[in-house]
Protein backbone atom coordinates (compact mmCIF):
# COMPACT_ATOMS: atom_id res chain seq x y z
CA UNK A 1 0.00 0.00 0.00
CA UNK A 2 1.59 3.63 -0.92
CA UNK A 3 0.05 6.63 0.47
CA UNK A 4 -0.03 9.69 -1.26
CA UNK A 5 3.43 11.31 -0.31
CA UNK A 6 4.39 13.57 -3.37
CA UNK A 7 3.57 16.53 -1.25
CA UNK A 8 5.67 18.27 0.09
CA UNK A 9 7.72 17.05 -2.80
CA UNK A 10 10.27 14.61 -2.95
CA UNK A 11 14.06 14.63 -3.34
CA UNK A 12 15.81 12.98 -6.28
CA UNK A 13 17.53 11.08 -3.34
CA UNK A 14 13.96 10.22 -1.66
CA UNK A 15 12.53 8.77 -4.60
CA UNK A 16 15.38 6.82 -5.40
CA UNK A 17 15.70 4.98 -2.34
CA UNK A 18 12.03 4.86 -1.81
CA UNK A 19 12.07 2.94 -4.99
CA UNK A 20 15.38 0.89 -4.56
CA UNK A 21 14.52 -2.89 -4.34
CA UNK A 22 18.86 -3.40 -3.94
CA UNK A 23 21.13 -3.29 -0.94
CA UNK A 24 20.08 0.31 1.08
CA UNK A 25 23.62 0.70 2.04
CA UNK A 26 25.93 0.56 -1.05
CA UNK A 27 23.39 3.04 -2.55
CA UNK A 28 23.61 5.30 0.50
CA UNK A 29 27.20 5.21 -0.21
CA UNK A 30 27.07 6.39 -3.38
CA UNK A 31 24.43 9.39 -2.90
CA UNK A 32 26.65 10.35 0.39
CA UNK A 33 29.68 9.87 -1.49
CA UNK A 34 31.67 8.13 1.21
CA UNK A 35 31.29 4.83 3.50
CA UNK A 36 27.78 4.28 5.16
CA UNK A 37 28.54 3.34 9.27
CA UNK A 38 25.83 1.22 10.57
CA UNK A 39 25.14 1.28 14.32
CA UNK A 40 23.11 -0.61 15.78
CA UNK A 41 21.00 0.81 18.57
CA UNK A 42 18.79 -1.94 20.08
CA UNK A 43 18.42 -5.66 19.43
CA UNK A 44 16.28 -8.33 21.30
CA UNK A 45 14.95 -11.55 20.78
CA UNK A 46 15.27 -14.91 20.26
CA UNK A 47 13.54 -16.47 17.76
CA UNK A 48 12.45 -12.92 15.93
CA UNK A 49 15.27 -10.55 16.55
CA UNK A 50 13.66 -6.95 16.78
CA UNK A 51 16.55 -4.74 15.61
CA UNK A 52 17.55 -0.70 15.43
CA UNK A 53 19.59 1.02 13.62
CA UNK A 54 21.09 4.14 12.25
CA UNK A 55 23.04 4.62 8.83
CA UNK A 56 25.46 7.67 8.79
CA UNK A 57 28.08 9.16 6.36
CA UNK A 58 29.89 11.48 8.00
CA UNK A 59 28.17 11.81 11.12
CA UNK A 60 25.32 12.63 9.69
CA UNK A 61 22.12 9.88 10.34
CA UNK A 62 20.57 9.19 6.57
CA UNK A 63 18.71 6.66 7.63
CA UNK A 64 16.28 5.15 10.88
CA UNK A 65 15.85 1.96 10.54
CA UNK A 66 13.47 -0.88 12.54
CA UNK A 67 13.79 -4.27 11.49
CA UNK A 68 11.90 -7.93 12.53
CA UNK A 69 14.44 -11.03 11.33
CA UNK A 70 13.00 -14.33 11.36
CA UNK A 71 15.25 -16.39 12.27
CA UNK A 72 13.18 -19.80 11.65
CA UNK A 73 13.73 -18.45 7.95
CA UNK A 74 17.30 -17.95 7.84
CA UNK A 75 20.58 -19.94 7.66
CA UNK A 76 21.96 -20.88 10.92
CA UNK A 77 25.46 -18.44 9.73
CA UNK A 78 23.23 -15.48 8.54
CA UNK A 79 21.94 -15.51 12.31
CA UNK A 80 24.39 -15.66 14.23
CA UNK A 81 26.34 -12.73 12.45
CA UNK A 82 23.37 -10.48 13.09
CA UNK A 83 23.06 -11.53 16.61
CA UNK A 84 27.09 -10.20 16.09
CA UNK A 85 26.02 -6.45 15.33
CA UNK A 86 28.96 -5.70 13.62
CA UNK A 87 27.22 -5.10 9.94
CA UNK A 88 24.24 -4.28 8.10
CA UNK A 89 21.85 -6.36 7.12
CA UNK A 90 22.25 -5.45 3.78
CA UNK A 91 26.34 -6.54 4.68
CA UNK A 92 25.50 -9.97 5.68
CA UNK A 93 23.44 -10.72 2.80
CA UNK A 94 25.79 -9.54 0.68
CA UNK A 95 28.74 -11.22 1.88
CA UNK A 96 26.94 -14.30 2.81
CA UNK A 97 25.38 -14.82 -1.28
CA UNK A 98 22.38 -15.03 0.39
CA UNK A 99 19.54 -15.46 -2.08
CA UNK A 100 16.86 -13.04 -1.95
CA UNK A 101 13.46 -11.15 -3.11
CA UNK A 102 12.75 -7.41 -1.99
CA UNK A 103 9.20 -6.45 -1.15
CA UNK A 104 8.11 -3.10 -0.92
CA UNK A 105 5.16 -3.21 1.11
CA UNK A 106 4.35 0.49 1.86
CA UNK A 107 5.80 3.74 1.21
CA UNK A 108 4.55 6.88 3.06
CA UNK A 109 5.10 9.88 5.44
CA UNK A 110 5.73 10.18 9.19
CA UNK A 111 4.36 12.94 10.74
CA UNK A 112 7.32 15.35 10.48
CA UNK A 113 6.68 15.06 6.58
CA UNK A 114 9.47 12.42 6.35
CA UNK A 115 9.13 9.65 4.11
CA UNK A 116 9.21 6.05 5.20
CA UNK A 117 9.29 2.75 3.53
CA UNK A 118 8.50 -0.43 4.61
CA UNK A 119 9.94 -3.72 2.62
CA UNK A 120 10.10 -7.67 2.90
CA UNK A 121 13.57 -9.63 2.04
CA UNK A 122 12.09 -13.13 1.06
CA UNK A 123 14.59 -16.06 1.35
CA UNK A 124 13.19 -20.06 0.06
CA UNK A 125 9.56 -18.26 -0.41
CA UNK A 126 9.24 -16.97 3.17
CA UNK A 127 9.47 -13.76 4.96
CA UNK A 128 13.07 -13.72 6.40
CA UNK A 129 12.92 -9.45 7.24
CA UNK A 130 10.56 -7.15 7.48
CA UNK A 131 12.08 -2.95 7.57
CA UNK A 132 11.10 0.16 8.01
CA UNK A 133 13.30 2.61 6.93
CA UNK A 134 12.66 6.49 7.89
CA UNK A 135 14.42 8.59 5.46
CA UNK A 136 16.70 11.42 7.10
CA UNK A 137 18.79 12.45 3.71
Amino acid sequence: MTENISEPKLTREQEILLGHTGTVEQLLAIIAGSPIEVRVTKQEGVDIIEREATLSAKGRVLVLARSEIYCKNLPAGIVRQIRQKRKGIGAIIASSRLETFREVVRVGRNPDGSPYRIYRIMHGGKAAFEIREDLRI
